[in-house]
Parts: C-alpha cells; structure tokens; sequence
C-alpha cells in the first residue's frame, strides 16, 4: 500500500498542466525562477509554488545562482515518461 500512495504522490505532482510545462521548459537545463516565469508568461508566485510541488516529490533539483533559485529535472525518466503518456493519450483519442 505504501508503494502505492508514493506512485499516486507521484502522478499527482505532475498532473497539472503547469508542471508539465515546467518539466518541459526545463528539461536538460538549468534555469532560474524568473526565467522560467517568463518563458510560460506565468507570476513568478505561481511558479514558486509549481516548482516546490515538484521539488518536494524529488522531481527537482535545486540550486543558487547568485540570489535566484534554479532548477533542473532530476532524472531523465519524468520526461519520458511525460512523452510516452503523450503518446498514448494520442493513440486513445483515435
């Protein structure tokens, strides 16, 4: 059961459309907060608060760069595993 509940805290981290551009956005890359509002042209608090749902999932790595946080995915595996549900959302819908 609790193998479960971390897979289910897993799915849940990523099910939001922002994560998921987040994840994208910043995949094979380190980059800070404010860059990454500004590419999803979302509030820098609203991005904070995305990126600490990931980071607390251990999705996330976190470093400094000066006064700005950065952030880069932690394991290539989220990405595709975010391809490959795309790919089967896709073949479904037909």
């Amino acid at each position: 059961m609790e193998d479960n509940n971390k897979l289910a805290g897993f799915f849940k981290a990523i099910a939001h459309p922002t994560r998921i551009n987040i994840i994208k956005t910043i995949y094979e890359k380190n980059i800070c907060v404010n860059d990454i509002s500004k590419e999803l042209n979302i509030n820098q608090p609203n991005t904070s608060q995305h990126l600490a749902i990931l980071k607390n999932h251990n999705l996330l790595i976190k470093t400094k760069k000066g006064n700005e946080a950065c952030y880069k995915i932690k394991d290539e595996g989220i990405i595709k595993l975010i391809q490959e549900a795309e790919k089967l959302v896709e073949k479904l819908e037909k």
